[in-house]
């Protein structure tokens, strides 16, 4: 697993997968509402999370990081804050 100094910004993971800038996104963008975040974006965005933080997120989980929020709770986990 990488360092924590190693670990991308999840709004850079996201931005970067959403093709929007990170300033764009908040602590409240979620899916449908933000950016083309839609199902396709989606699919995106858990890529681009597993990629940047060595992870495998389960079918079952996806739904749980259709928002920010729920992905930075993802980061801190990871960091374990």
């Amino acid at each position: 697993m990488m360092s924590q100094r190693e670990l991308p910004d999840p709004f850079h993971v996201v931005a970067t997968a959403l093709g929007c800038s990170r300033s764009s996104l908040s602590s409240d963008s979620s899916m449908y509402r933000d950016h083309g975040w839609d199902s396709f974006g989606h699919v995106s965005i858990i890529k681009a999370l597993e990629e940047a933080y060595g992870i495998c997120i389960s079918d079952d989980e996806i739904e749980k990081y259709t928002s920010m929020s729920a992905i930075n709770r993802l980061y801190e986990e990871i960091r374990g804050i």
